[in-house]
């Protein structure tokens, strides 16, 4: 059975394979040991500990409830509802990670009742809306990750109350907590001031961030990160680890329009809250605490039942663990007798909330810690993913499974982040072009029917990776090797069925099927969004296009271009001088090109997407768009400068 694992050594059958070629290899046959006296096994922490997660966690002070659907004894908790569905694969298989699928079990469909006044929208998708009722209204914390994700948790909460939405809480900028809001409000209640949507000043511009500036790239990686281009079910994703499934559907933003730097004390509809910023996955995480209620609202700070992303491989900026573990202690100074969170079933008592904060900040410490320990003895990544592995205290706590984030790639980025990419051997910062140093390891490992020959040899000794590392040379040099490829794919195939890491499992399942070149683009991630663009501020729209600019074809040219709006009265200027953009708040003289409108065209405009062109031509006639300076061919000259991003299917990340 593939869940009943080996330990990762190098098998005699891949030694024979490239013996017989007259090419010796360098790593022992026998097992690693690393410089602590640890067997050197898998970087899955569940398994080179060997520890049981598929059992069930028994503790006096943290335990769950028979429903499944908390921790606790019931006494304020409560299942309102549960619609007897799930959006998680729960079955067992061969395929899938019998760890995998306990943890799918947690995320059934509930209204869950925490207080006489709060509720909790569970199991609907990845997020976990929050309903807080008032005395005239209702408060929002967390919207959902889509608009029609959040009608579907909006229709469960309407059987509760018809009392209006007062405000809307966004914990942090991430797409899966922020973009049901338009189920909940509409500009015109946000800009009354009817509605108040609240959030860490920070917000705006991550959400920028990640909707323009690599959002094609964050887009593309984050479908590898769920799985997105196969099928759902044994053969693909089974869960996303926060929950059982991110509900694909609208992105909508509407900007905050009451914010805090760092704590927020407010009363709405008659309950008193404390919005604090607590910097952890992201800079911008907020918490909310009723003090009279002591119901803590932890948002992502806790990345549900998991242990957390310290570094996602789906890529993001370097996530500082140290500010992580300091900001879970803030946390624990509430006195907390109910914690919810965006993800992860609810904690009832005080106890138990001690128990998980504290293990959750010891963790993080402990990884972050050791790394920096064991990086001042001059060890590399390589060596750090050996040594430090968590204590069997914490790496078999049930809030700790290696479900989302690992500690083996943590400790990689907290090397990166601290001390950048080099190692210290000067070869890396010269190595011999990608392609070219395919080519010669080919030629030394015997050549490409060699390669394929001891690669098959490490699958049948479960060595899956390593297989699908040495396979990586002949497809650089012949991308239409389909030999190797799927030789690569079936590796791929197999490493997943014993992952315990809902991402490691998704992105060697994504990766199996561009290497077979079988993608499905039609339940694709992307985080590109007319409404969120059209949401952001004006100078993060006309920011975003500088690192978009073709280099190579301006570094002669000398051009400005400015916008002057008449509604917002605001003014840009995009100057590009030889090889760069600058951008200017404010309308240059010098401009070549002045285009004179309003944010309300240029948002129309943007919301045209291939047919801008005839939109403009439009608001040309209805002498909504005009050119003070210049004319409609400069306009196309200046645009002309700018990349257009690659296509999902153009964007290769294993085949290349």
């Amino acid at each position: 059975m593939i869940s009943q694992f080996k330990p990762l050594s190098l098998g005699l059958a891949v030694s024979v394979a490239l013996f017989t070629s007259g090419y010796a290899l360098a790593t022992p046959t026998t097992q690693a040991q690393s410089t602590v006296g640890q067997e050197l096994q898998t970087s899955a922490a569940a398994q080179y500990q060997n520890i049981q997660l598929e059992q069930r966690y028994t503790s006096s002070t943290l335990f769950e409830h028979e429903s499944n659907l908390f921790w606790g004894e019931g006494k304020r908790i409560k299942v309102l509802s549960t619609t007897g569905e799930t959006l998680a694969y729960t079955q067992e298989s061969d395929h899938v990670h019998p760890a995998l699928t306990k943890h799918g079990r947690k995320m059934a469909q509930a209204i869950i009742k925490v207080d006489h006044n709060v509720y909790l929208g569970y199991g609907f998708g990845l997020d976990t809306p929050v309903m807080i009722e008032g005395d005239d209204g209702i408060i929002i914390v967390d919207p959902g990750e889509s608009v029609q994700m959040a009608e579907v948790v909006k229709q469960q909460f309407r059987q509760i109350t018809n009392k209006p939405v007062k405000a809307i809480i966004y914990s942090h900028n991430h797409i899966d907590h922020i973009s049901g809001v338009r189920a909940w409000a509409t500009d015109e209640q946000v800009a009354s001031g009817e509605i108040k949507i609240i959030a860490q000043e920070g917000l705006t511009a991550a959400v920028a961030n990640w909707s323009s500036n690599l959002g094609t790239l964050f887009g593309h990686r984050t479908s590898y990160t769920g799985a997105k281009h196969v099928e759902e079910g044994e053969h693909g994703t089974v869960n996303d680890g926060l929950g059982p499934r991110f509900m694909q559907g609208d992105i909508s933003f509407i900007e905050p329009n009451v914010t805090l730097k760092d704590r927020l004390d407010i009363t709405i509809a008659g309950v008193p809250m404390q919005i604090v910023n607590v910097p952890s996955e992201t800079k911008d995480e907020v918490v909310v605490y009723l003090p009279e209620q002591k119901i803590l609202h932890a948002a992502e700070v806790l990345q549900g039942e998991n242990f957390p992303n310290l570094h996602t491989i789906r890529g993001t900026k370097f996530r500082d663990p140290s500010m992580w573990f300091k900001g879970i202690d803030v946390m624990r100074q509430f006195d907390t007798e109910v914690m919810i969170n965006s993800h992860g079933r609810p904690v009832e008592g005080k106890a138990a909330v001690d128990n998980v904060l504290t293990a959750y900040r010891d963790a993080i410490q402990f990884t972050h810690d050791q790394t920096i320990r064991y990086m001042n003895k001059g060890m590399t990544p390589d060596e750090l993913v050996e040594v430090v592995k968590l204590p069997k205290h914490l790496a078999s706590h049930p809030w700790l499974g290696e479900h989302y984030g690992t500690v083996a790639h943590a400790v990689r980025q907290i090397y990166v982040g601290y001390n950048g990419f080099f190692e210290g051997d000067p070869w890396q910062l010269e190595p011999m072009a990608y392609e070219q140093r395919a080519k010669a390891f080919v030629e030394i490992m015997g050549g490409r029917d060699n390669i394929l020959k001891t690669a098959k040899a490490a699958i049948e000794a479960d060595n899956f990776t390593f297989a699908a590392e040495i396979l990586s040379y002949p497809i650089t040099v012949n991308k239409q090797d389909m030999q190797a490829r799927e030789l690569k794919a079936d590796a791929y195939k197999a490493w997943a069925a014993a992952q315990v890491n809902i991402n490691w499992r998704n992105w060697a399942l994504n990766a199996a099927a561009e290497l077979e070149g079988t993608r499905d683009f039609s339940n694709m991630i992307s985080f590109a969004s007319v409404d969120v663009l059209t949401a952001l501020p004006s100078k993060q729209i006309f920011d975003m296009m500088t690192s978009t600019l073709v280099a190579e074809k301006t570094l002669d040219v000398n051009m400005a271009m400015s916008y002057q709006f008449s509604d917002t009265k605001e003014a840009f200027t995009l100057e590009i001088r030889n090889g760069i953009v600058q951008l200017h708040e404010q309308a240059l003289d010098c401009a070549d090109v002045k285009i004179e409108t309003s944010r309300a065209v240029l948002n129309q405009i943007l919301m045209a997407g291939p047919n801008a062109q005839k939109v403009i031509a439009e608001k040309m006639v209805a002498d909504e768009f005009g050119f003070a300076q210049g004319e409609m061919k400069d306009f196309g000259r200046f645009m002309s400068y700018f990349d257009t991003p690659m296509t999902p299917e153009q964007l290769m990340l294993i085949v290349r």
